[in-house]
């Protein structure tokens, strides 16, 4: 059957659930065809017709769920089609179906998927799909469905979205809860890798240059969390690159937590990152910054050993990522910050040392950021 003739069928039918849902299962299949069927759903008033039956039948469950299904099948990949669904109230629509099933984790799990998308589409939906309580909505679905893998990796994800350049959203999380909510689903699943690299997601971009957030996360135990993700992980770069840069986002602009962060050995998790994954560019930039960040700290410790690592960890990510720029500006700023805390002049001496395989012009351009 067309779009159009299902599309029909339910607007004579408009006040009878079991034929919204029917409608809805069959444009569903047409939109999971193809990108043209979702085009075809949507230009013959498909999701016009979705969000209506959604909004009348509120007490018909069955068609709350078949119908955030089909709505899911419209938007995904499809970034005119989500822009177009925000607009007509459809994210709200789907918040109410998410608060009529809070027991039904596969609705939960595909209505936080339906607002991660939305957040992903442009500032504009990001910032509609908040007001209309998207982050209320996760996190309760996060809260319900603990134990649900699935749940709680596409909640963080959407969480991590939400909070994207959002400082409405980010407080929103913050007030409701939500560091704790990512910090358990983190503890909770610890074999899950794209749980602790969103979560790592959600932390960082709550954390970067607020120092409200930077403390709570930490008073929460944040620190031992994404230490104990990295270690887990080790030989995935992705948790690796997460993991630097939830660090860093923690410590930036903030000596009190730059001193929490650096107490609990942070330099040497980024040393071993850095050492594993020594062909990962974003391990490589995301490490710098993070030994960028804990330097002083580094340099004016006891601790030696992890001071000179960190010196040799950034020229081998000069040496190993010449025309990778982002690695080059994040491992001369580590130099040239451990450098200004070297009292014995260990930075400029190990630069020369390696000379011969940064060769002289990449030399000289070391010692000009360290003297900077």
């Amino acid at each position: 059957m067309a779009a159009a003739d299902i599309v029909c069928m339910m607007t004579a039918a408009v006040g009878k659930p079991q034929a919204q849902e029917k409608g809805c299962e069959a444009l569903a299949q047409r939109s999971a065809s193809s990108a043209e069927g979702q085009s075809e759903v949507v230009q013959a008033g498909g999701m016009d017709a979705v969000v209506k039956a959604l909004s009348m039948h509120t007490g018909a469950l069955s068609l709350q769920i078949s119908g955030v299904f089909c709505l899911e099948k419209i938007t995904t990949s499809h970034a005119s089609n989500t822009a177009s669904l925000v607009k007509i109230g459809g994210i709200e629509a789907v918040i109410k179906a998410m608060s009529l099933a809070a027991d039904k984790d596969s609705l939960q799990e595909v209505g936080c998927k339906i607002i991660c998308n939305a957040a992903t589409c442009n500032a504009g939906c990001q910032g509609k799909v908040v007001k209309a309580g998207a982050v209320q909505a996760v996190l309760f679905a996060m809260r319900a469905h603990a134990q649900k893998a699935s749940v709680q990796e596409i909640g963080c994800r959407a969480l991590k979205e939400l909070a994207a350049y959002n400082t409405e959203s980010q407080e929103d999380i913050y007030t409701r809860g939500g560091i704790q909510v990512v910090l358990r689903a983190m503890e909770t699943h610890p074999d899950e890798t794209k749980i602790q690299v969103m979560g790592c997601g959600v932390l960082r971009n709550l954390a970067a240059c607020n120092s409200e957030q930077q403390e709570a996360v930490v008073a929460r135990g944040g620190i031992q969390v994404v230490l104990d993700a990295m270690a887990r992980h080790a030989a995935n770069s992705s948790v690796q690159w997460a993991g630097c840069w939830t660090l860093f986002c923690l410590s930036v602009h903030n000596a009190e937590m730059q001193a929490e962060v650096s107490a609990y050995g942070a330099a040497r998790s980024a040393l071993k990152a850095m050492e594993m994954h020594r062909t990962e560019p974003r391990v490589q930039e995301a490490g710098s910054w993070l030994l960028k960040e804990l330097a002083e700290r580094t340099a004016t410790s006891n601790d030696k050993a992890t001071f000179s690592s960190a010196i040799q960890a950034s020229l081998k990510a000069l040496e190993k990522h010449p025309t990778n720029t982002a690695v080059q500006k994040a491992a001369r700023a580590a130099l040239q910050k451990l450098s200004a805390h070297d009292s014995e002049g260990w930075v400029r001496t190990v630069s020369l040392g390696r000379c011969g395989r940064l060769g002289r012009a990449a030399t000289m351009r070391t010692l000009e950021a360290i003297q900077e």
